[in-house]
């Protein structure tokens, strides 16, 4: 489908209400940049966060709300669109992230409102058997700390670890998976307020990053893949000094490029994208430069296709900006599509053989 139209297809999540059409599929031009709208489907409140399975077969959306959900949706091979195939509770409050293990056959989920789930993916994506573990701990901001609030879960590449970054309670817990039950391993802390977000590994598997929405940084890790281990190695301002101390500036999503030089980090607030130069010896990051997101509240972004389009959640746009195959810099395409606050970003992925 992707190759044969010569477009890159992806579905973009809004904040919306079940009547709206909240769940948009998308094009992307892969010579210029421009985006359009295929369709967009309603059903389902604020799906906002998207995952596509690897194989192609369905996307999974997250609907955040009091009593979260997950939706379970078959993708059309031949012209892309969705058509609902399933839906569970998330076993917890406002659920905001999804991830697939390697394997494909377990999908992980972070619950804000304190919680993990690992869901078991059966025929054609059908979810079963959740596996649920609260998390505890509080951290010095009152207002957003009070108790846990995980905010990222993902596998770790070789699919032997799970990661949660857990936003309330300033730390990275550790997973293993074994008869598809959660156990917990062990935490990495960080220091106070750093509010980590969401945590992505480099992948080469050697190491891995966070970003920290509530002091506007970057945690930059060495991975020890038999350990599991952590080990905070560079922790970088995204901002400069002055407005990193502003409270209205949170750090949002971060990205590592497929070809591994580069993590780029999204600013609220300051609204702009933080990109770094990643040492290919060392894992860590030097800053490269910093550019406006082209819209208010750049809360997701992805990569595909050598572009990065931004979802801006509060100025209702998508915008598209070239990557620079040299030195990973941003240059805006001109192009944008309104969509009413989008806040992610998911490409279909290619098959690989």
């Amino acid at each position: 489908m992707t190759a044969v139209d010569g477009k890159k297809h992806f579905y973009v999540g809004t904040y919306a209400s079940q009547e709206e059409e909240g769940l948009f599929h998308c094009t992307l031009d892969r010579s210029s940049g421009e985006m359009h709208v295929v369709s967009g489907i309603s059903g389902i409140e604020n799906p906002s966060y998207l995952r596509a399975s690897a194989e192609l077969e369905n996307i999974y959306a997250v609907s955040e709300k009091e009593y979260g959900e997950i939706f379970v949706y078959t993708i059309d091979s031949e012209n892309g669109e969705l058509r609902l195939y399933d839906r569970k509770p998330s076993e917890g409050i406002s659920p905001c992230f999804v991830d697939t293990t390697p394997d494909g056959r377990t999908l992980l989920a972070a619950n804000y409102g304190g919680c993990v789930v690992a869901l078991a993916i059966r025929d054609r994506g059908l979810l079963e058997q959740a596996s649920r573990v609260q998390h505890a701990g509080e951290g010095p901001n009152n207002e957003r700390q009070e108790g846990p609030h995980p905010h990222s879960f993902v596998s770790s590449p070789d699919g032997v670890f799970l990661f949660a970054a857990d936003l309330g309670a300033d730390r990275i817990v550790k997973y293993t998976l074994e008869d598809e039950r959660l156990f917990k391993q062990d935490d990495t802390e960080l220091p106070p307020v750093t509010g980590p977000r969401t945590f992505v590994f480099h992948p080469s598997g050697r190491w891995a990053y966070v970003s920290g929405e509530l002091d506007n940084t970057v945690t930059a890790f060495e991975y020890d893949p038999p350990s599991g281990r952590l080990k905070v190695m560079q922790r970088e301002l995204l901002l400069p000094e002055d407005r990193a101390a502003d409270p209205n500036n949170t750090a949002a999503h971060a990205a590592v490029s497929p070809c591994g030089r580069f993590v780029y980090v999204s600013n609220r607030g300051d609204d702009s994208i933080t990109q770094f130069e990643v040492n290919s010896d060392s894992g860590r990051l030097t800053l490269v430069e910093r550019v406006p997101s082209g819209g208010q509240i750049p809360r997701h972004f992805a990569i595909m296709d050598g572009f990065l389009l931004v979802a801006n959640q509060e100025s209702g746009s998508v915008v598209s900006f070239a990557i620079g195959e040299e030195d990973g810099r941003l240059t805006p395409t001109g192009y944008s599509l309104a969509l009413n606050r989008p806040v992610c970003i998911c490409p279909l992925p290619e098959i690989k053989h």
